[in-house]
């Protein structure tokens, strides 16, 4: 879901404009961020293997929407140490979703094909950050401009704005979860075999 990677753009604004971070010191907040994606990187895999690729797909998208409710209560006062845990848990989700989901993609790829998918998979990923950072900047400046007509300080104009950003990522990662735990579930063309596990 790179769509959520609007929240990444809008928090980094955030921290400055409102937390009032040093752009070196928000960019430090994003290394545990890289730190997870390589750790977690080489657990994709075996997770895939264990639980199936949509499910491992699944999860990454409730944990991201885990870290989005957990950014809600933070509005005008936060801390280094108090959003860490957060950002580096989003990009344990990052991993957990690039592998399982291209795999399962070019699974379902003819082989002569599989140049094609890839590319439109990529490409998919990339308007989808765009389409994510439009509409919810698009909300968020919509919600900012509502709270300074109705007097609010530019400070919690924006912070409301954040939030409503958040909101609608919370919106369509619940969907995502389930849109992706259906679509991406393996076919069942036969039947379980009696006493064999159901695995889907």
């Amino acid at each position: 879901m790179i769509w959520a990677f609007g929240i990444y753009f809008f928090t980094a604004i955030y921290l400055q404009a409102i937390l009032g971070f040093s752009p070196t010191k928000a960019g430090l907040l994003f290394v545990p961020m890289a730190i997870a994606v390589a750790v977690f990187a080489g657990a994709s895999a075996p997770a895939g293997k264990l639980i199936g690729g949509h499910r491992t797909v699944a999860l990454r998208l409730a944990m991201m929407l885990a870290g989005a409710v957990l950014i809600l209560p933070y509005g005008e006062h936060a801390s280094f140490s108090s959003l860490l845990p957060i950002i580096a848990l989003l990009g344990a989700d990052i991993s957990l979703l690039n592998i399982p989901q291209t795999s399962l993609v070019l699974a379902a790829t003819p082989q002569a094909r599989a140049g094609i998918a890839s590319a439109l998979l990529n490409d998919s990923r990339e308007v989808a950050g765009l389409l994510g950072i439009t509409v919810i900047g698009a909300v968020l400046r919509s919600r900012q401009d509502s709270a300074l007509r109705a007097g609010s300080s530019p400070v919690y104009a924006f912070v409301e704005g954040y939030h409503s950003g958040v909101w609608v990522t919370i919106a369509v990662l619940g969907l995502g979860v389930v849109v992706n735990y259906v679509t991406l579930r393996p076919a069942r063309n036969l039947a379980v075999p009696a006493g064999q596990p159901d695995r889907y």
